[in-house]
């Protein structure tokens, strides 16, 4: 327990620091995301998470997906690392849905199967105002049966997006 809450406190710190200079630094319409997840969804729920990313702003030229950097720190000190995409797929006024898959390495594979594993989710978000946005995600992480076993895993994640 004391590694995560290390880890929110360095998360905190380096969102600080970002929201500091972020005029100066990130793209405008990019967004950095803080969440509390649930892991085992449907199966007993025990495995708690910190969720971070960076989205990107929308790539015009690309049907308007976002670059993303994802990490996951979950209890019992096991790290997500991820790279993927994220695409807006409705929106209305302050509403909107998104879908995103990443693809990333697991440092404690021994749970999921293999250190290679894909991460995909489907969200709902409201915008409360210019800079603050809440979201509410499910998720799946998965091998996609690149290892011996498979289970994947499902979470319900809550986070706050900061928009630059």
């Amino acid at each position: 327990m004391k590694t995560y809450l290390k880890t929110l406190a360095t998360v905190f710190i380096a969102l600080s620091s970002l929201l500091s200079f972020s005029a100066f630094a990130l793209p405008s319409d990019s967004e950095l995301k803080v969440g509390a997840a649930v892991w085992n969804l449907f199966d007993n729920a025990d495995r708690h998470a910190l969720h971070t990313a960076y989205i990107h702003k929308p790539l015009e030229d690309y049907y308007g997906i976002r670059p993303t950097v994802m990490l996951i720190t979950a209890d019992e000190s096991q790290h997500y690392f991820a790279v993927g995409a994220a695409k807006d797929v409705y929106a209305y006024g302050d509403f909107s849905v998104r879908v995103a898959f990443h693809a990333g390495i697991v440092d404690e594979s021994e749970d999921l199967g293999d250190s290679i594993e894909f991460y995909s989710s489907l969200s709902a978000m409201y915008r409360l105002n210019q800079q603050v946005s809440l979201e509410a995600e499910i998720g799946h992480i998965s091998n996609g049966g690149l290892g011996d076993i498979n289970p994947g895993s499902e979470s319900f994640v809550t986070s706050i997006h900061y928009h630059f």
